[in-house]
C-alpha cells in the first residue's frame, strides 16, 4: 500500500527526465521494478481523475473530499485480518506508528523511490545476447577445435551425468543444442 503523494513529493531521487511524475508514471515504474509482481494499492487524497492508474496488479484508491489518504491507509491496515503481510510505503510518522501497532511493515518513501531508480538503472544495463543454438557449420568448427568426434558426441548424448567426466551444466547445454 503506497502513500502516493508522499512518494511523489520526494525530491532529489528521480533522475531529471523522470522528475515531476504523476500517478500513472509511478505505477509504470513500479510495474517495471522488483515490485512489479506484487499487488499494489496507490492511496491518493482527493477525487478520481483521468490520471488514475490501474491494471491487473495496481489499484488506485482516491479517498474523496472528506478523508485523507493517511486516514485511509491506517484504517485499511487496522481492519485487515492479515496486517502482518502488508507493506506500507510512507515517511509519515503518524502512519508508521499506527501500522506498526497492527504488525504491518513499512519502507520509507525515499528508500522505495530509490529502489525504483535502481531498478531502472539495472534494466538499462547492456544485456548480453546469448544465441539459442549454433549453426551446423559453427558446431562442426567447435568439434574440430576441441577434437571432439561425432561418435563421442552421440555417445555422450546417451550418457548420464554420473557416467561422464564433464560438468552436468555443460552436458545439459550440449544436449539442448543438439536437440535444436
Amino acid at each position: 500500500m503506497i502513500d502516493t503523494w508522499n512518494v511523489l513529493h520526494q525530491t532529489g531521487i528521480l533522475p531529471p527526465e523522470s522528475a515531476g511524475i504523476g500517478v500513472q508514471e509511478l505505477a509504470k515504474l513500479i510495474r517495471e521494478s522488483r515490485w512489479g509482481s506484487e499487488q499494489i494499492t496507490l492511496v491518493c487524497d482527493g477525487t478520481p481523475s483521468e490520471h488514475a492508474a490501474g491494471g491487473p496488479r495496481v489499484q488506485t484508491v482516491f479517498t474523496g473530499p472528506n478523508k485523507t489518504a493517511d486516514a485511509e491507509i491506517m484504517q485499511r491496515v487496522s481492519n485487515s485480518s492479515s496486517a502482518r503481510t502488508i507493506l506500507v510505503v510512507t515517511s509519515d510518522r503518524e502512519i508508521i506508528r499506527s501500522i506498526k501497532t497492527k504488525g504491518a511493515q513499512h519502507i520509507g518513501s525515499a528508500a522505495f523511490l530509490q529502489s525504483l531508480v535502481d531498478d531502472i538503472g539495472q534494466s538499462k544495463k547492456k544485456k548480453i545476447h546469448r544465441p539459442n543454438a549454433l549453426s551446423k557449420s559453427h558446431a562442426e568448427e567447435w568439434r574440430k577445435e576441441f577434437g571432439i568426434e561425432e561418435q563421442s558426441v552421440q555417445n555422450e548424448k546417451h550418457t548420464t551425468h554420473e557416467e561422464s567426466s564433464l560438468p552436468k551444466e555443460l552436458l545439459d547445454e550440449a544436449r539442448r543444442l543438439l536437440e535444436e
